[in-house]
């Protein structure tokens, strides 16, 4: 709000500027540049040289030009030093710069709520660092995020912050809200935006998990059945579960599964597992392959690549690296 106080008064001050220079040209019949001359040093009150108004209409309007300039400038100084006391004019910047760099983004994803399923979203994206915006209401919640986070503080429910968020540029969206309700909705409005953007919502309820669909989510995620499930397969095969939360979700860990798409340019095409040697000279285990509709789940060796098939491969990042630039 100061950072546009002090705007307003800097426009206004170039206005009293203008009409000074005109009412001086018009009154005084004076030249551009000396009525330019005798504006500035009536603003500033250091006095007059050569050039002073001569007519009644000139002393009129230095009478009316000193006093508001004065006042207009005294007035932008205290409204500039508060700012930088209480450390907002820093916040704007920061923010106008948040806002370029929003703008700049393509192919990121967007995440709808910072609450306990969004903050483990959040994380776990920034360690993948995966291009992210946030949206959130809440400005306690804004305050505890990491300095260089991206976000847009405002209602996701609401057009014009799905848009300030650059949905029609985002690749997915993430919506982690606890309400149902609001979920389909912003489901609604996200794919009425931008109908090819991949979609992952949130459910609490089971039968809300059809309505979502409906709405155009990609993906549901009931986190209450994931949960139960989870605890109950902690119990019953504890090393597998203990394994499985060491390889996804260990920050130490350089584990990592990755999906890469066979194009018709890649090396891989028309080669068969066997034939690629991906295991042995990469590092790289196959754990699935997409193709079309269909999932082939621990492909045999004599699976034959072909285009637009969608790998999911396990390795570390040095070898997905490796692997993936040979394989593109």
């Amino acid at each position: 709000m100061e950072y546009r106080k002090i705007l307003v008064s800097i426009i206004l001050l170039h206005i009293i500027i203008l009409l000074g220079i005109f009412g001086y040209m018009f009154f005084e019949d004076l030249a551009f540049f000396d009525s330019l001359w005798l504006t500035i040093v009536s603003v500033l009150t250091i006095g007059y040289g050569d050039i002073s108004p001569e007519s009644t209409g000139g002393k009129l309007l230095t009478l009316v030009l000193i006093p508001s300039a004065i006042g207009l400038t005294t007035y932008m100084l205290a409204q500039l030093a508060g700012a930088i006391i209480g450390g907002k004019l820093s916040s704007e910047v920061r923010k106008r710069r948040m806002t370029l760099k929003i703008q700049d983004l393509h192919q990121h994803i967007i995440l709808c709520g910072y609450g306990r399923v969004g903050q483990q979203v959040f994380q776990q994206l920034r360690h993948e660092k995966q291009p992210l915006v946030l949206v959130e209401m809440d400005e306690n919640v804004i305050e505890e995020l990491p300095e260089n986070a991206l976000y847009v503080k405002g209602n996701a429910t609401e057009d014009r912050v799905l848009i300030q968020a650059g949905v029609e540029r985002a690749k997915g969206v993430i919506v982690t809200l606890p309400d149902d309700a609001d979920n389909v909705f912003i489901t609604l409005t996200v794919k009425g935006m931008n109908p090819n953007i991949y979609t992952v919502v949130r459910a609490e309820r089971d039968f809300s998990e059809e309505k979502l669909y409906r709405a155009g989510a990609d993906k549901v995620i009931n986190t209450s059945n994931i949960g139960g499930k989870r605890m109950a397969t902690a119990i019953t095969k504890p090393v597998s579960v203990e394994y499985v939360e060491t390889i996804l979700h260990d920050p130490l860990n350089d584990y990592n599964i990755e999906e890469l798409l066979i194009r018709n340019t890649s090396s891989l095409l028309n080669k068969t597992i066997k034939e690629s040697e991906i295991r042995q000279s990469y590092g790289v285990n196959i754990v699935a392959i997409k193709r079309n509709d269909k999932i082939i789940s621990n492909p045999e060796v004599n699976e034959t690549f072909q285009e637009n098939d969608l790998l999911i491969v396990f390795a570390t990042s040095e070898q997905l690296k490796r692997f993936e630039k040979a394989a593109t």
